[in-house]
């Protein structure tokens, strides 16, 4: 059975076992917010449609109608910075596409999910985070420290660089670049050990930024990318795989340690079903969505593993000094062994 085939099944299965559910008019339903600022579309277009309505299937048939998600797209509720506060203090309920940046403001080990160069594959990455206990325990962490839960690591596709002056094939071709990075520490420092100067810029100024030259290249994942047509002012994309495009599913961990411990069960079942269905889709397109990036006339390079390797060692000493205080060698040595496990 394909990826789409099982999406389509796990789909339909939680709507035809929604449609079983009798009338709530018996029950005090709860409605759970959940808000992020993408827009709305279809299964292939926009994953998180397929995230939320995926979700809230499982949620209310498993909950016999109990809850039901209520999803705020576009930013309805605002950017992300201020969606992560509102999770946070539990104004919004749960909040799809908060990065690690995001919750380092308010509990900074956080930032250890952004460390260039750690996962060799968006598959061993998943086994770390969403199947492994160091997720488990990072998710416990982040929680106490900020308020706010992972309820899933959305280890979707991997951030490249891209730019419109010369093809990247070591950090060597990225002196003197100007790189778009988000307001990120840890990924400027990234930029910055690679030879290059990192410009943050806000994500609905990009497109304009590229084409007008006040920046000169961006990292993102191929999907992302072609969320705002980057691909039209953009001339070479280099698959370095330096960070694993990870939003994160969270929700307020006292709206969630007020659930009982088989509403706890729901909402795990469903966050898992959810994030089969988006990862399916996003992995499944990523064929394709490189393929639309080619045919737009951007010139797409794999480096060797020996070009591949310049880049982690251009990075590795100076991430992890710069990282030491901010997250713990303790905590950065325990990833690291999780990851190797999970190789092996």
């Amino acid at each position: 059975m394909t990826i789409l085939r099982k999406i389509r099944h796990v789909t339909l299965a939680a709507t035809i076992g929604l449609s079983t559910v009798l009338s709530v008019s018996a029950h005090a339903q709860t409605i759970v917010k959940f808000a992020h600022v993408d827009g709305e579309g279809n299964l292939l277009d926009n994953p998180y449609w397929t995230f939320t309505e995926v979700f809230d299937n499982v949620l209310q048939n498993q909950s016999g109608g109990r809850y039901k998600l209520e999803v705020f797209p576009n930013g309805q509720l605002g950017d992300l910075e201020s969606l992560a506060e509102q999770n946070s203090i539990g104004l919004v309920d749960m909040v799809g596409g908060l990065n690690a940046g995001h919750l380092a403001a308010y509990y900074p080990p956080a930032q250890i999910l952004e460390m260039p160069y750690t996962f060799p594959t968006t598959e061993v990455a998943r086994k770390v985070l969403n199947d492994g206990p160091f997720g488990k325990k990072l998710s416990d962490m982040i929680a106490e420290g900020s308020g706010v839960r992972i309820l899933s690591y959305l280890t979707g596709a991997f951030r490249n660089f891209s730019n419109s002056v010369r093809p990247i094939r070591t950090p060597e071709d990225m002196k003197g670049l100007k790189i778009r990075t988000q307001t990120v520490p840890l990924h400027m420092e990234m930029v910055k050990a690679l030879g290059a100067s990192p410009t943050p810029i806000a994500w609905a100024e990009l497109y304009s930024a590229l084409q007008t030259g006040v920046v000169d290249g961006q990292e993102n994942a191929p999907y992302t990318m072609l969320l705002t047509n980057l691909q039209e002012v953009q001339k070479y994309y280099t698959l370095d795989h330096h960070l694993i495009n990870m939003p994160l599913i969270t929700i307020n961990d006292k709206f969630y340690q007020d659930l009982s411990a088989e509403d706890k069960v729901i909402f795990d079942n469903a966050t898992s079903e959810a994030t089969f269905a988006m990862l399916g889709i996003i992995a499944a397109k990523e064929s394709q969505d490189l393929k639309v990036i080619r045919n737009a006339g951007v010139e797409i390079y794999q480096p060797t593993p020996e070009e591949f390797q310049k880049f982690v060692d251009a990075t590795k000493e100076p991430i992890r000094a710069f990282m030491a205080d901010k997250v713990g060698i303790d905590l950065i040595n325990e990833l690291e062994a999780a990851v190797k496990a999970a190789q092996e």
